[in-house]
């Protein structure tokens, strides 16, 4: 009864340890780092800081309205005259306010092109967050299929382990009858030791990985997740990826850093005509509502009293003693010290800048097009060459095997026939790892990359 109990003890823990894991998939991780990434999160505040000046722009355009209320409290001697000077001594309360407005009729276009600046501005934000959106997808696949890399390794260097175990301990029986020298033993003990040392390496490799992938994603390393494994994509396509000037062409039309340059442009020449604006005049129209009112605490002109016996209240002084002003007003720097020349000239190098960056940016999809083109054709040689190579050592390992139970071959020629097969397996994984790697390299510098 105890043993049962300890078993269910075991099973239901077990159960629980194992809800408690989380799977990532590729997809998860993508998804997890699209939402978490630091570029992405700056990326989306830079796309919300333009369009607030998106906003700001179309403003521009619209009247503004201001309100000013004060009140004021004197006293003293002040000098006031009409027809003759005279000293007053004086305590009062002032008090207004105004509602006035304002509004552009013609600005030079300043406000014209300020508007359709920021709106490309606001696009190239977009179009910078798309694309490092791409580059976290194929950043987050090379680590995924390295990890995935990572743990076929273990399971060859574990199954290669498990054969050398299996051989010491023949060998260990034999030279305790007699019938093998001790000397195989030590050698195949020793050669037992390194295939420990290789699992044992390749474990760490994977565990490495795997916190560097978590540390990519964001997320606490020292949590329960598990990656689910994939099917290695290691097919040769030669009608998508075999064309390197179909690529390229695609590569141009689709890219969108390169459609974002294309838009920097375009928001230089508009920053261009913003400038140009201080050669023209600006005309605005403004309008205005002003009240004001007082109250006497005491008057005295030239020493005598002369406060009235009444005055008008404050509150029928602030909408009785009311007047508006229209007025329509043009302002032109005639001559502004050179400032419009020198902002006018800085904004055309800096187009120019544009224009060059623009011109990188092509080369440089090209080039990396042309280079991904050419490593996916190593890597189809390369997925040749292996398969070959694993196909001879299987068939080699085998047979060796086979003489070898039958004592038909020497310990030597054993273990160099099974370290020959895990090299060619480990070949084998990398290429098709590698593989997969190399087309998803194509469809991002293609800009055709979906998760």
């Amino acid at each position: 009864m105890k043993r049962i109990g300890l078993v269910f003890l075991m099973v239901w823990g077990g159960g629980t340890m194992a809800q408690g894991v989380r799977v990532l998939t590729l997809g998860d991780c993508i998804g997890i780092a699209l939402q978490r990434s630091t570029a992405v999160l700056k990326g989306n505040n830079d796309v919300a800081l333009a369009g607030t000046q998106v906003m700001a722009a179309y403003g521009q355009f619209l009247p503004n309205v201001q309100a000013v209320g004060g009140v004021n409290y004197d006293k003293g001697n002040n000098w006031f005259g009409s027809t003759g000077i005279a000293l007053a001594n004086e305590a009062r309360g002032v008090y207004n306010y105004q509602l006035t407005s304002s509004v552009n009729l013609f600005t030079g276009y300043f406000n014209r092109s300020s508007l359709n600046q920021a709106k490309l501005n606001q696009q190239v934000s977009g179009l910078t967050l798309e694309r490092a959106k791409q580059q976290i997808e194929l950043d987050i696949t090379q680590s995924y299929l390295q990890l995935i890399l990572d743990r076929k390794i273990v399971v060859l260097d574990s199954n290669n382990l498990t054969v050398s175990l299996d051989r010491e301990h023949q060998l260990s029986m034999l030279t305790d009858v007699g019938r093998t020298a001790r000397t195989d033993l030590y050698q195949q003990q020793a050669q037992t030791s390194s295939d420990q040392l290789l699992l044992i390496n390749a474990r760490s490799r994977m565990q490495d990985d795997k916190i560097l992938l978590l540390q990519k994603l964001r997320i606490d390393s020292g949590g329960n997740y598990e990656i689910a494994d994939i099917p290695i994509d290691d097919e040769a396509e030669a009608g998508k990826y075999g064309n390197a000037d179909a690529l390229v062409t695609e590569g141009v039309q689709l890219r969108i850093d390169l459609r974002s340059a294309d838009l920097n442009i375009q928001a230089n020449d508009w920053n261009i005509r913003k400038l140009k604006s201080g050669y023209l005049p600006t005309v605005s129209a403004s309008g205005g509502f002003f009240n004001d009112g007082g109250w006497f605490n005491s008057l005295k002109v030239n020493g005598v009293e002369e406060l009235p016996g009444s005055q008008t209240p404050v509150s029928t002084q602030l909408y009785k003693n009311s007047y508006g002003l229209l007025g329509v007003n043009a302002t032109w720097n005639i001559f502004d010290r050179y400032a419009t020349r020198s902002n006018v000239a800085a904004a055309r190098l800096l187009r120019d800048d544009a224009r060059i960056d623009r011109e990188d940016v092509k080369i440089g999809i090209v080039a990396s097009i042309r280079l991904a083109h050419n490593d996916y054709r190593n890597a189809v040689q390369q997925m040749e060459t292996v398969g070959k190579g694993l196909v001879a050592a299987q068939e080699a390992f085998d047979a060796v095997n086979a003489r070898y139970r039958q004592g038909a071959t020497d310990f030597i020629t054993e273990s160099n026939s099974q370290q020959v097969l895990l090299q060619a397996q480990q070949n084998k994984i990398q290429a098709s790892v590698n593989m997969m790697l190399q087309k998803k390299a194509i469809d991002f510098f293609t800009g055709t990359i979906a998760p």
